[in-house]
């Protein structure tokens, strides 16, 4: 298969695993606390990592200072929003978190202009700027007029703030695979696994103490959608999305979020019969729009 069309039919996996990851995350919270269902996500990711490199032979030893950056990309782009997304699955629906996580380029794009890592901004670009958050704004109105509870205001607000994790953490992981540290990204996926699984056991003892798993191992969906969430849509997934940022960039990879929602909310009507709020509906579309218009497509080199 050719390289470039190697990376479309990637790009499209990846959307499919991560897509189906927010109900799968609904089974999971539903059986046990968030932060500690995160931390069961990752360390299936990472002890899958660690068989498959062993079964390969493959070295996974860095530079101590690349390891460090590896650990501190690891805590933004697993660690912390994953402990974000889970808490706020306990209170919004897994279509509206889907929805809300087509706002990483947006952030991504942002967080690049201020740190000097994207292209000029264009007039094109601050159109998408300008769509995308006119969209976040929409997706939020309810909540904004006081129309949802109190629960749903702070779920949504979570995962928000998973977005700028998840952002934040795709441009560290960027400058790891493409700059001046040139790390292979597989070596890079089990560090920053490693990191957000340390921070994430750390983070369930402290505010969730010890951890009653009856109600885990009495519900068999629950376990399902650990074995799902730990092996595709975190260990394979990030595999993917580590080698599409090398290949792509941090914004254009990112752009996965294209689908992702739309799987989401697909599945979360099949599962939940959960309907999408015209204001969800119309913001999606909007930040999706948003997202196309930030990565303009590339012209083909010439021979």
């Amino acid at each position: 298969m050719p390289r470039p069309t190697r990376n479309v039919f990637l790009f499209g996996l990846l959307a499919t695993l991560w897509g189906g990851s927010f109900v799968a995350i609904k089974f999971v919270v539903a059986a046990v606390p968030p932060a500690f269902g995160a931390m069961l996500r990752v360390g299936v990711a990472l002890a899958a990592l660690a068989a498959y490199f062993r079964y390969e032979a493959k070295s996974l030893t860095v530079p101590k200072n690349v390891r460090r950056r590896m650990w501190l990309a690891g805590l933004f782009a697993q660690g912390l929003p994953f402990a974000a997304l889970f808490w706020g699955e306990r209170r919004i629906s897994p279509g509206l978190a889907g929805i809300i996580n087509g706002t990483v380029p947006l952030f991504a794009f942002v967080f690049g202009l201020l740190i000097g890592h994207n292209e000029a901004l264009t007039r094109r670009r601050m159109a998408g700027l300008v769509l995308g958050f006119t969209g976040t704004a929409v997706i939020c109105s309810p909540l904004l007029s006081f129309n949802g509870s109190r629960d749903e205001i702070l779920g949504t607000g979570a995962v928000f703030l998973m977005a700028m994790f998840y952002a934040a953490g795709s441009l560290m992981t960027r400058s790891l695979l493409s700059g001046s540290a040139n790390a292979d990204f597989r070596s890079n996926s089990f560090h920053q696994t490693s990191a957000a699984f340390a921070f994430l056991v750390v983070w369930s003892f402290l505010t969730e103490g010890r951890i009653d798993l009856a109600a885990f191992f009495n519900s068999p969906s629950a376990m399902i959608s650990v074995a799902y969430l730990g092996l595709f849509s975190t260990a394979l997934a990030f595999l993917i999305y580590f080698h599409l940022i090398r290949e792509w960039g941090a914004v254009r990879a990112s752009a996965v979020t294209y689908v992702a929602p739309v799987v989401a909310v697909f599945w979360d009507y099949v599962f939940f019969r959960n309907v999408p709020r015209v204001t969800e509906f119309a913001g999606m579309i909007a930040v999706l729009s948003g997202v196309i218009l930030l990565n303009p497509p590339r012209s083909r080199p010439t021979a």
